[in-house]
């Protein structure tokens, strides 16, 4: 047996009072003879008797108050064979669901008030581990349980969705990290319907993490707490998504946004009230009806007037369970004229003869189809989406390297046929790293004079140049030099398999069909060998009808097989290739996917600075420093960026170039007024407040041997239990208040003495019986 206060144990020695009081006021008395004496004789010494069992027994009774009492008070234990010696230092892995969903029903005060008990149960020898499922890679932080309970004072409920295979896995890692070795997991989540990986799979993952709980000594015991059991069904209403139809947004050209409100309850929504806000300030608003279990899209067309990141958001006002959802913020970053520099490698002054004149015309037809040389592009500077410009040689390196931080800087830098990179190739890589770390796009199109060799040393090419092929009946007619004309062209060469909305690069191309890529034919083209060793993945754009690769794209480059001229395909001579060349440089210049990520995901800042003030959300501020540009070759350029990482907070942040960080040369000045935008969001799915099946979380605990509680009490009390053993207090403070009645009732009645009929009753009747 164990006690919690064994001090107050010491209480026990009150019994000595009652005691005391005993000894020295017990009834002291004088015999005295007088003649009838005798007859009373055996009445007195009856009754001598019995009042001394009688006062023996109310002592008994008066000392084991003050013992009972005391005993209770120090709360006793009895323990079992499983119990860990409550003496012995705990370790506790704690692991918080701080989603979203948790602030539904007050999930989260649940959770809380389970971890507070758990913590206070603790002794001052033992440790806390803290996780939270939205930090699961965040260093592991011991502490004392008076420092746990601060820091758990500090868990916000707001997260993305939490992934309870992963943080099983973090809270065997911590196991490894504890001092101690008796070691206690216990997870506590509302097991919403996304906390599990689709299907089975996590099934593989809890039996391999049970392999390893199995392997530590001794093995740890797992507690799982789930906080939405007692639920009933809960309304919600959630801004399910807020997109462009455009991918790029440049100025004064009307971009339509779609918001798209879902609505989880079973009961329809009338006259909901629905704000655009642009920048903060609401712009428009609207009503909205919306039918139970369904879905309502809602459009706004805005026209910018002014470049720079920009933030677009829409909200509703409406109550339910989780009333953050019921908004949703979109980053967008609005341009002037898409500026697109072509390097030509095989230049001609003959018209539609050099390797860029058909790529110019698709991206800037107007500027292209101009005849009046007097005409200036800024007479109608927004006639195209695209401006370009041609360069020849090396040139553009030098004009790159002036332009590199200022206005004039190229979005998108495209290699038609050229040989290599550059005349100095140690220069010159370093110079477009630079460019891709400072959000610069690159295309890359193949051709005869390119040198295969020189740009497989290229480390941020998606793929590696590999040998020609050709279409059998193209390579006859280029051995025999005969021309070909149009009709027999028709049938030469390999087609382009129709991308049929595979990739959203080609979602505006949708519409008309697989037709106008049937007319297609690709005569000659590259092997490519794809580079796995990237961490970015290599996404194919199209492939021809023998299913090769003919356009690859990895982070910030695009990479065709083929040349932008007639002479390896007949693709810049149909109809597809305008809109399919302005489609693809718009979406890659469309940094929306880089300016919008999920909380707790990485924001990448372009190295414009060496140092940027960050205002996050929550009006708190830190500084981004720059990192050395010492990352081996092998890295991609999206990843030497700055990257911000304390990204947790749903919300808008702000990062300002500091002004007191001194710049990196002389040529590279940053605008101190530049602020560049990121929003960092919750996923729809995470609003969605339905539990896993009641068979899914049985098996998740039956697979870890692992035991489910649905009430923070039960949890806290099973806990204290383990360790310590079960209280028994109270059925001692029962016995005591047994033990002051009965010494209340034997005092009153049981210590009267018989009286002297019934003592003489006996005598009497033996006298009459005499003769």
């Amino acid at each position: 047996m164990n006690f919690l206060n064994l001090g107050l144990l010491a209480g026990a020695l009150a019994f000595v009072v009652p005691l005391a009081i005993h000894l020295l006021f017990r009834s002291r008395y004088r015999s005295m003879d007088w003649g009838a004496m005798f007859l009373l004789q055996d009445v007195v010494t009856k009754n001598r008797r019995r009042m001394q069992w009688h006062q023996w027994i109310l002592l008994a009774l008066r000392c084991a108050i003050p013992i009972l009492l005391a005993l209770a008070m120090a709360r006793p234990l009895l323990s079992s064979a499983r119990a860990l010696p409550g003496s012995e230092p705990l370790s506790l892995i704690l692991c918080v669901d701080d989603s979203r969903s948790m602030q539904a029903a007050g999930r989260h005060d649940r959770v809380l008030k389970a971890a507070n008990g758990l913590i206070e149960n603790l002794s001052r020898g033992d440790e806390v581990i803290i996780l939270r499922t939205s930090q699961l890679a965040a260093p592991f932080q011991r502490s004392a349980p008076r420092d746990a309970l601060a820091g758990l004072s500090e868990v916000r409920f707001g997260g993305p969705p939490s992934d309870y295979t992963s943080a099983l896995a973090t809270c065997m890692d911590a196991c490894k990290e504890a001092s101690h070795p008796n070691r206690r997991i216990v997870i506590c989540g509302d097991f919403q319907s996304n906390s599990l990986t689709s299907g089975n799979r996590w099934i593989d993952s809890v039996e391999d993490a049970q392999v390893r709980l199995d392997r530590m000594t001794p093995t740890p015991r797992v507690d799982l707490l789930n906080v939405s059991q007692s639920d009933d069904v809960l309304d919600n209403l959630v801004v399910e998504s807020l997109q462009s139809n455009a991918p790029a947004v440049l100025i004064d050209r009307a971009v339509t946004f779609t918001a798209k409100v879902r609505n989880d309850s079973d009961r329809p929504i009338s006259r909901l009230t629905g704000r655009w806000i642009h920048d903060g300030q609401t712009v428009q608003t609207t009503n909205i009806d919306i039918e139970p279990r369904s879905t309502s899209s809602i459009s706004f067309t805005h026209m910018p007037d002014s470049a720079g990141d920009h933030t677009l958001a829409f909200a509703v006002e409406h109550s339910d369970a989780i009333a953050a959802d019921n908004r949703r913020r979109l980053g967008l970053h609005v341009s002037p004229q898409i500026r697109v520099w072509l390097v030509d490698g095989d230049p001609s002054s003959e018209p539609l003869k050099s390797e860029t004149d058909f790529l110019r015309l698709a991206l800037s037809p107007f500027a292209f189809a101009s005849v009046n040389e007097n005409s200036r592009a800024s007479e109608n500077p927004r006639s195209d989406l695209v401006s370009s410009r041609v360069f020849t040689g090396s040139r553009w390196t030098t004009e790159l390297r002036q332009a590199m931080n200022t206005d004039r800087r190229p979005d998108v830098i495209v290699f038609a046929n050229v040989k290599q990179a550059g005349s100095r190739s140690d220069t010159d890589d370093e110079l477009i790293d630079q460019f891709l770390g400072q959000n610069g796009r690159i295309v890359f199109f193949d051709g005869d004079q390119v040198d295969a060799e020189s740009w497989n040393d290229v480390s941020w090419l998606p793929a590696k140049l590999d040998r020609l092929i050709t279409a059998s009946d193209v390579q006859s007619v280029i051995e025999s030099e005969d021309t070909v004309s149009a009709d027999e062209q028709e049938n030469l060469g390999f087609t382009i398999e129709p991308p049929r909305g595979r990739q959203s690069v080609w979602g505006s191309l949708q519409d008309a069909g697989d037709g106008i890529w049937e007319e297609v034919r690709v005569g000659r083209y590259r092997r490519l060998v794809m580079d796995g060793s990237s961490d970015d993945p290599t996404t194919v754009l199209l492939r021809t009808s023998d299913q090769a690769a003919i356009a690859i794209r990895r982070s910030s480059v695009i990479q065709f097989a083929i040349g932008c001229d007639s002479e390896w395909s007949t693709l810049p001579l149909r109809s597809v290739f305008l809109p399919m060349m302005q489609q693809l440089i718009l979406d890659l210049v469309s940094n929306q996917e880089s300016m919008n990520v999920i909380a707790g995901q990485p924001m990448l800042v372009p190295k414009t600075a060496l140092s940027w003030i960050v205002t996050s959300p929550d009006e708190s501020t830190s500084t981004l420093e720059a990192k050395p540009d010492s990352e081996p070759d092998n890295v991609a350029s999206e990843h030497k960026s700055n990257v911000f990482s304390n990204t947790h907070s749903v919300g808008i942040y702000r990062f300002r170039a500091d002004e007191a960080a001194p710049p990196n040369d002389s040529e590279s000045k940053t605008d101190s007024a530049e602020i560049l935008l990121r929003v960092a969001e919750i996923p729809a799915s995470e609003s969605d407040l339905r539990p896993l099946e009641s068979s899914q979380i049985e098996t998740f605990a039956n697979r870890l041997q692992a035991r489910l509680f649905n009430t923070p009490e039960d949890l806290i009390e099973a806990t204290s239990t383990d360790r310590f053993g079960q209280e028994i207090w109270r059925p001692v403070m029962f016995l005591v208040l047994m033990v002051l009645i009965t010494e209340l009732l034997w005092q009153q009645f049981a210590g009267r003495p018989k009286s002297a009929a019934t003592v003489w009753k006996i005598p009497f009747a033996s006298a009459g019986s005499r003769p």
